[in-house]
């Protein structure tokens, strides 16, 4: 999957677009960024979704409208009329041709959706089986791989970080600083049932208590962890896609500064993330790789943005440097018009030019250009 295009989705008109190895949408609330990722989702994986909706006795007799309400969620059925067409590097997705294969699939795209923090309500992922039939299909895969993977370290008795002691400590530890203050999350080995904790000082946290950013991004952050277990058993993901929706909620700018380095690593591991986001720091990072790769930047200059320069590590900077000297970076905005959505590659985010939507970021940056404009109007007027 290199490209996607889609006509008449939901409430979009029409989007083209071309995946980099980190892909950002923007745009207002309700523009069809998730519509469309989902859809990406279907089509990419169309054959092993039909086959665990039916291996969990989800039936649509063949009715779109059905199979939308029973994918999407409650409500989704109009998404998808006579008009819609949606194509994945140029072939048109049909629903008449997903077939059953009758076992399970491996994925090309790992989906982290924005309702994460509904998989985990008591402190333990949710079965697949155990949400309502019409709630999005994309949550409830995501908390069953969660399920699947703390399940597996659980009844083999392996600390949550010890089994993941590849993942670069210097990554690891930006993410226990920023986000965790330097606690970490454990398996609860004291309480009769499952649940994942907090460990800081030698006390243990339930979820609950954690903050409402801690539990925003646990699940996100249990999500990242699945993915680099694959690596420890699987071949290379190159070619694979990982979703992330709004990974910024409730997070601090310096802790998303924290995750975007997290991210930035699984590129590194082969994985191509698209992101959808309302923060323009996650932008301010793609501007600043784009304009770092056109100035022919030293890794030393992506370490210093991450402040991991105290880090006197060779692999580190070998990270940095696929970054700088490989990796491409896109950026769409989901634009509404009276007729509809249109994306619009806004890559460049250049600042100076003509074009607002670029200019703006999509809007992201708008409400302080004016704040500028208007505060710069009053001093030249009052002579200060």
């Amino acid at each position: 999957m290199t490209n996607i295009k889609a006509y008449n989705l939901g409430q979009i008109k029409e989007a083209d677009i071309e995946l980099g190895d980190f892909t950002v949408f923007v745009g207002p609330q309700a523009s069809g960024k998730s519509i469309l990722l989902q859809m990406m989702k279907l089509a990419e994986d169309r054959s092993g979704i039909k086959s665990l909706m039916i291996k969990h006795g989800f039936q649509w007799n063949n009715d779109i409208g059905e199979f939308l309400e029973l994918y999407l969620g409650e409500g989704m059925s109009s998404v998808f009329n006579n008009n819609t067409k949606l194509f994945l590097s140029d072939e048109e997705f049909e629903f008449n041709k997903i077939n059953y294969v009758g076992v399970e699939q491996k994925e090309k795209l790992f989906y982290i959706p924005a309702q994460r923090v509904l998989s985990i309500p008591n402190g333990w992922p949710k079965p697949f089986e155990s949400y309502e039939m019409r709630d999005p299909y994309v949550l409830k895969r995501f908390s069953e791989h969660l399920r699947k993977m703390l399940d597996f370290l659980g009844s083999r008795n392996i600390e949550l970080l010890t089994a993941l002691d590849n993942i670069k400590k210097p990554f690891q530890d930006k993410i226990y600083e920023e986000i965790f203050v330097n606690a970490k999350i454990e398996l609860d080995k004291e309480s009769p049932r499952n649940r994942i904790m907090l460990k800081f000082q030698n006390n243990l946290f339930p979820y609950m208590a954690w903050s409402s950013g801690q539990k925003e991004f646990g699940p996100l952050l249990l999500g990242i962890y699945y993915l680099e277990s694959i690596l420890m058993f699987k071949k290379s993901p190159d070619g694979d896609y990982v979703v992330i929706e709004e990974p910024e909620m409730g997070l601090h700018p310096k802790a998303i500064q924290a995750l975007l380095a997290f991210l930035l690593y699984l590129v590194t591991k082969g994985y191509k993330v698209i992101v959808s986001t309302h923060s323009p720091v996650i932008l301010e990072l793609s501007w600043a790789v784009r304009t770092m790769q056109e100035l022919k930047a030293s890794p030393d200059n992506l370490q210093t943005l991450f402040e991991m320069n105290k880090y006197n590590d060779k692999e580190l900077n070998e990270i940095f440097a696929n970054i700088l000297q490989h990796k491409n970076f896109k950026s769409y905005y989901f634009n509404r018009k009276p007729e509809g959505v249109f994306t619009q590659d806004i890559s460049s985010l250049d600042p100076g030019t003509d074009d607002d939507n670029i200019a703006d970021w999509g809007g992201l940056t708008s409400f302080g250009t004016r704040a500028s404009e208007i505060i710069s109007n009053l001093v030249a007027k009052n002579g200060i």
